[in-house]
């Protein structure tokens, strides 16, 4: 047996717990050595399911907020780093989170509207587009206290808390430090990587 790991890393112990789900006595032919590398990499996918920390997945480069950002310029700087949301962090600790739903309000609409909405209620005329912003802070929009996980907690936790609170971002914290960030996106790759894998 070659010691090449696969992409997903499949093991010696794979191998030997596949053998162990596999009914009866292999005769390795290649149909049994199919069969065998498939239950393999099931058992490999699921080791990697269950130790994929949010550390692993999360961005390190993280788009942050200062707390007196205008709002403007907060619209301006998400929409220039094509993201919705950012981490707000004054003197280096997480303040508070400014998304698309945090201006929401200001625009005449409920936090949990759709985009479509918002350009729905702009383009009808319905919506003013200035909103009620001037002299309005990154301070004053962002949600606070933020929702956080640390690097070490795992994917699966941080995917259900995301679901559960309608949010499509969670900064990482360690010792009070923002120390990335981890979108719906991120959890969506990692997932798709690992059906391929199967």
């Amino acid at each position: 047996m070659t010691d090449k790991p696969t992409p997903i890393g499949v093991s010696v112990d794979d191998i030997l717990a596949a053998m162990g789900q596999a009914d009866g006595y292999l005769d390795i032919t290649p149909d049994d050595a199919l069969a065998l590398y498939r239950l393999a990499l099931a058992h490999a996918v699921e080791r990697v399911r269950l130790r994929l920390t949010v550390g692993r997945l999360m961005t390190r480069e993280v788009h942050t907020l200062a707390p007196e950002t205008p709002a403007v310029e907060v619209a301006r700087m998400l929409a220039q780093a094509g993201v919705s949301g950012a981490p707000v962090v004054e003197g280096g600790q997480l303040v508070g989170v400014v998304s698309i739903k945090d201006f929401l309000p200001r625009l005449g609409l409920p936090r949990q509207s759709t985009p479509m909405a918002l350009v729905a209620g702009l383009v009808s005329g319905e919506l003013c587009a200035a909103g009620d912003f001037p002299g309005v802070s990154a301070r004053e929009l962002m949600t606070s206290p933020a929702l956080t996980v640390g690097p070490d907690t795992p994917v699966g936790e941080a995917a259900a808390l995301m679901d559960g609170r309608g949010i499509n971002r969670l900064p990482v914290v360690e010792v009070g430090r923002l120390v990335g960030i981890i979108t719906r996106g991120d959890v969506v790759r990692a997932s798709q990587s690992l059906k391929i894998a199967e």
